[in-house]
């Protein structure tokens, strides 16, 4: 027989960030102990609210499986005596596994010769077995911050104050928390506060909702959504996702209503009326229908939706009071709006040489000085016309860091960059430049939004190198998972601007370019070991978004290990430091292998690379073509060379998926030389001549990818 099982942790109310985690580990950690115990089941559901966590499994078995096991014991030498009599080593092991002395049997291993004996485990009911197991799981559930209410060391998120935990209708004896389990869970705080008996664990869903608690989360969720949609009409609801799950988690049974503010408040910009409204007091915003579009803040409502934890009783009582705190807050903010336009973004610039940026790195003046240039250096390679919008942003862009706004309300300091960018349109600074101040801290995150304008984007790019490249030289390299100055995350940033937007940019000359200032400043800064740990730490990050963007890790390998010739430059270049151009490259040589030319031509350029490895002289600068007389040498020759000309306009162009086949035109010439000649021949001068020519040829594949990177299956060595 089977029956559905049912444990609940009530509690004091949980803060809303530890919800979904402690249910996730709680089902995690069910499915792994049901699996221990040898108990079938069915699904495994997690529900709760703030003041619940609940484990519902479905038709879990009432018996554990038999378990039919081999035991291995003592060594033969250890479990007999001289005279091969047991000894008391091989009587304690039979105690323990219940078996008699007789039923042992002898077992060669590795390690010798030793006792083994045959186990029956029968297996126990489920009753007997699982409350141990709840206990367990329940104690062991991890929290940010913990506390004590009892006498001993008992610790939880928040007080516990009731166990429910049924086995279809049946109570487990269970004890945990100075606690033990029942049958009786908690109804609403104020709307049922009652016990609420739980006869079956197939009713517990039902039970609480009679008792005003929605204990499904994704059904509670929904039915918000719902009222907030409603609630909001004819308006719309600003959408906020992170803000609707945590007042999901604030509540057990929800209820929306409608608040409004002054429309004098409304002077304020969009993203601090909507800050303060959600930081506090997690309100939403209402824009109108009509601002739906590009700006997601644009027009809005002097309105506010609130989530209460209850049902309509007293709601102008608590409007009215929901309304005052956030006008208290909308006071504040005007006060700091008003301060800060007393002074343009320009008159503010010189305070910046009073505030530190970076210890032992300069001030906030010294880096601003710093985004001027190197914004000005990327705007020449990436967006000429934006040069001077850039550099006036970069100039402007950290003023807002003086600001009452920023500096005062600590609600606002996310709005860093969003504010200056206000002040400097009340200041009459060209739009561009607004909008590259309002954009250069995009993305803070992996899910945030990309700079909308080319400015924003340069200097979003030049913040985050200038970031990256101070912390370097400062010494605050992250290292495993410690990253307290988010030097990753400025990395991760410019290279997903790199990527998502298509923009060409060689990470090494941004580098030194980025270093430049540092390096004059201190000439005994050590040079060359800062660029090389600022080279793996850009390559380690490339190599972290192709991954995230699909790349097979063999394909990611060639691509970024490729040396590229391109833009006319002198020398090759690593294929990591271009990141558009090396997913690129990582895409096209995965979209190839279902190809039936890929295999050949991974194994073709490996055979020249093993041939090549075997090489330990010096090769000539020039390719000896007088030397090389032999038919099939003359042969590779040509193939080289024409297949240098189908290629050139590929690279170039970026056309990577025209220039795979193209290079499989040398596959036949390249077999033959092979089979013709003797590479490594006696003769100096031919052994380095051979040596060079196969050289261009792997240099010629370089262009693109390492395809010694590639995984071939059922490959052979060459």
């Amino acid at each position: 027989m089977t029956h559905d099982l049912l444990f609940e942790i009530g509690v004091e109310e949980l803060p809303a960030g530890y919800c979904a985690p402690a249910l996730d580990q709680m089902s995690r950690g069910a499915a792994e102990a049901l699996t221990g115990l040898r108990l079938a089941h069915g699904a495994i559901r997690t529900l709760g609210t703030p003041r619940r966590l609940a484990l519902m499994v479905s038709a879990v078995v009432d018996r554990q499986r038999d378990l039919d096991e081999e035991a291995t014991g003592p060594a033969v030498r250890v479990a007999y005596d001289a005279e091969g009599k047991p000894t008391r080593a091989l009587i304690g092991f039979c105690a323990g596994k219940g078996v008699d002395v007789g039923a042992v049997r002898r077992v060669s291993t590795p390690k010798g010769e030793y006792v083994a004996v045959s186990v029956h485990v029968a297996g126990k009911p489920a009753a007997e077995v699982l409350p141990a197991m709840l206990t367990t799981l329940a104690t062991r559930l991890a929290f940010p911050k913990t506390m004590r209410w009892l006498p001993d060391d008992t610790r939880f998120a928040r007080p516990v104050r009731w166990l429910v935990a049924l086995l279809g209708e049946r109570v487990l004896k269970l004890s945990a928390f100075g606690l033990e389990a029942g049958r009786e869970s908690q109804g609403h705080r104020f709307l049922a506060p009652r016990a609420v008996a739980i006869k079956r664990a197939a009713d517990y869903e039902a039970a609480l909702e009679k008792a005003f608690v929605i204990v499904d989360p994704a059904k509670r969720e929904a039915r918000l959504r719902q009222q907030l949609e409603r609630t909001a009409r004819p308006q719309h609801v600003v959408e906020d996702e992170e803000l609707l799950d945590i007042n999901n988690w604030m509540i057990e049974w929800p209820a929306v209503f409608r608040g409004a503010f002054d429309a004098k408040y409304k002077v304020l910009p969009n993203e601090v009326l909507v800050t303060a409204m959600r930081e506090h007091q997690r309100f939403f915003a209402v824009q109108f229908a009509q601002a739906l579009g590009d700006s997601k803040l644009a027009n809005l409502e002097h309105a506010l939706l609130a989530v209460r934890n209850g049902d309509e009783r007293n709601l102008d009582v608590i409007r009215k009071g929901s309304e005052d705190v956030l006008v208290a807050r909308l006071e504040d903010a005007l006060f700091y709006w008003q301060a800060d336009l007393k002074k343009s973004p320009a008159e503010q610039v010189e305070a910046l040489k009073s505030v530190v940026w970076m210890e032992g790195l300069g001030s906030l003046y010294e880096k601003s000085q710093r985004l001027q240039s190197l914004g000005g250096w990327l705007a020449e390679r990436l967006a000429p016309d934006e040069a001077r919008h850039v550099e006036r942003a970069a100039l402007l862009c950290k003023t807002d860091l003086l600001s009452e706004m920023i500096g005062s309300g600590k609600e606002y300091a996310n709005l860093q960059g969003v504010v200056g960018s206000y002040y400097a349109q009340q200041a009459g600074e060209p739009h561009d430049v607004c909008q590259a101040i309002y954009w250069h801290y995009h993305p803070r995150g992996a899910g945030d939004s990309l700079p909308k304008t080319d400015a924003g984007a340069l200097l979003s790019i030049a913040d985050k190198l200038d970031h990256v490249a101070g912390s370097f030289v400062a010494g605050k390299i992250p290292s495993g998972s410690e990253d307290p100055y988010g030097v990753r995350r400025a990395a991760n940033g410019a290279v997903r601007i790199l990527i998502e937007q298509e923009r060409r940019l060689d990470l090494r000359d941004a580098s030194m370019e980025s270093t430049r200032p540092f390096f004059a400043a201190d000439p005994d800064l050590p040079h060359a070991e800062i660029m090389k740990k600022l080279g793996e730490f850009w390559r380690g990050r490339v190599e972290t978004a192709l991954d995230e963007r699909g790349a097979a890790f063999d394909a990611r390998d060639a691509a970024l290990e490729a040396r590229v010739r391109s833009d006319g430059a002198p020398k090759p270049r690593p294929g990591w430091i271009d990141p558009a151009d090396g997913l690129e490259r990582a895409l096209v040589l995965d979209r190839f292998r279902s190809d039936p030319r890929f295999a050949p031509l991974a194994i073709l350029f490996k055979r020249v690379s093993n041939i090549l490895a075997k090489n330990s002289e010096p090769l000539p600068e020039a390719l000896d073509r007088e030397r090389l007389i032999e038919s099939v040498e003359r042969d590779l020759i040509a193939a080289l060379e024409r297949a240098r000309a189908a290629t050139e306009p590929l690279w170039r162009e970026r056309r990577y998926a025209q220039a795979l086949p193209a290079l499989l035109g040398m596959e036949q010439a390249i077999h033959a030389f092979f089979d013709g000649v003797l590479v490594n021949a006696e003769d100096r001068e031919l052994r380095l001549a051979r040596f060079k020519l196969l050289s261009e040829v792997r240099d010629l594949f370089l262009r693109g990818w390492d395809f010694s990177r590639i995984v071939v299956e059922g490959e052979k060595s060459a």
